[in-house]
């Protein structure tokens, strides 16, 4: 049971560094880091590569370390309905918007790396 707290937290950790380098990223590439706001640079490096949506995947790993961690079904359905959310609203809208602005770039991109993992 011990277990179970330590990896949760080794999870959230992760997440965490992941979600920081993404954003440290955007600020490096000096784009916009808001999804409504128009991007100025495709960034495709570094965690770019593993993932599509690092800043998502962080987020999302932290609310399932969490619910590891508490073993609550609360927090398993909220990671359920984030990774819904994100998913099926966020990312096709985000990903229209990097098409018109970036083309081909993008495409080239979507076909290499993964949404999620």
């Amino acid at each position: 049971i011990a277990a179970v707290p330590l990896g949760s937290g080794a999870i959230g950790a992760l997440a965490f560094g992941i979600m920081l380098r993404a954003w440290w990223l955007f600020r490096a590439h000096q784009t916009a880091i808001c999804p409504t706001t128009e991007s100025k640079t495709l960034v495709t490096d570094d965690v770019y590569r593993l993932t599509r949506n690092p800043m998502y995947l962080g987020i999302l790993l932290m609310l399932l370390g969490v619910a590891l961690g508490t073993g609550g079904l609360p927090f398993y359905i909220a990671a359920l309905a984030f990774f819904l959310i994100i998913d099926f609203a966020f990312c096709p809208y985000e990903e229209s918007k990097l098409e018109k602005r970036f083309g081909a770039t993008f495409t080239a991109h979507r076909g290499h790396v993964r949404r999620w993992l």
